[in-house]
C-alpha cells in the first residue's frame, strides 16, 4: 500500500475538484491504513483475489465498498476519502507490477524495508509539494458507521502520522526512489480524478476490474 503522504498528497489534490468537506476527506483517505497489525490490510482495503481474462489477479472492491456504505460516499466526505484511498491503493500495485517492484506476497523483512523508504521520501514530499499537516479528528468518531468494518485506531494513527511531516532520517532508498514516486503520481493523477468525478456526478462508477492486479 501507498504511503500515507502520498495518500494526504494526493487527497489534497483532489480536494480542489470538489470535495465539500476537506477535514473529514482527508481523515477518510488515510483511514484504511489505521489498523494495529498488516494482517487486517486486506480487510480494511477491501482486497480480495478473482480472475481476469483466465488469470488470478487481485483487486481492491471499491465498488462493493461504495455499495455497503450507500449513500454515504455520495453524501458524507469522510467516506469519499476512503473510497478514495482504495483506488489510490490499486493504482499503486499496478504500478509496482509496471515497473517490476511487485510481490504479491511481501515478506515482513522487505515491508519493513519499503516502509524505511516511505520514511525517507517523506520530506522530500513535504519540500517538494509544501503540504502540512491539516489532520482533525472527527468529534465521536467512534459511533462512524465506517467502524463496522473494522475498529480503527485513528487517534494514535494521527499522533504518529504527524511526525511525517517534519522528520528527516538519513538513508537511501531501496524500492521506492524519488524518480518512482514522480512516476507513480504521473499515473495515478488521472484516474484518481475521474474516479472522483465520477462519483461528484453521479455518473457510471469506476470498475474495480479496470484496475486489477
Amino acid at each position: 500500500m501507498a504511503q500515507r503522504t502520498i495518500h494526504y498528497l494526493i487527497g489534497e489534490d483532489l480536494i480542489g475538484l470538489g470535495v465539500r468537506d476537506a477535514d473529514r476527506f482527508r481523515i477518510g483517505n488515510v483511514l484504511p491504513d489505521a489498523i494495529e497489525d498488516l494482517v487486517f490490510r486486506n480487510l480494511t482495503h477491501f482486497q480480495l483475489d478473482t480472475e481476469k481474462d483466465g488469470k488470478s489477479v487481485r483487486i481492491s472492491d471499491f465498488e462493493r465498498f461504495r455499495r455497503e456504505f450507500a449513500p454515504l460516499v455520495e453524501t458524507d466526505d469522510l467516506y469519499l476519502g476512503y473510497y478514495m484511498h482504495l483506488v489510490e491503493d490499486a493504482c499503486y500495485r499496478i504500478f509496482w507490477q509496471k515497473a517490476r517492484l511487485f510481490e504479491r506476497s511481501m515478506t515482513r523483512e522487505k515491508v519493513a524495508i519499503l516502509h524505511n523508504d516511505y520514511h525517507l521520501l517523506n520530506a522530500y514530499i513535504v519540500s517538494r509539494y509544501h503540504i502540512r499537516d491539516e489532520l482533525v479528528m472527527p468529534g465521536h468518531f467512534e459511533t462512524e458507521p465506517i467502524n463496522r468494518i473494522y475498529p480503527f485506531l485513528l487517534k494514535d494513527f494521527l499522533a504518529e502520522m504527524r511526525g511525517d511531516f517534519t522528520e528527516h532520517p538519513e538513508g537511501k532508498t531501496v524500492f521506492m526512489t524519488e524518480e518512482l514516486l514522480e512516476e507513480y503520481l504521473s499515473d495515478a493523477t488521472d484516474v484518481c480524478r475521474d474516479a472522483l468525478r465520477r462519483i461528484l456526478t453521479g455518473g457510471e462508477p469506476l470498475d474495480p476490474m479496470d484496475l486489477a492486479w
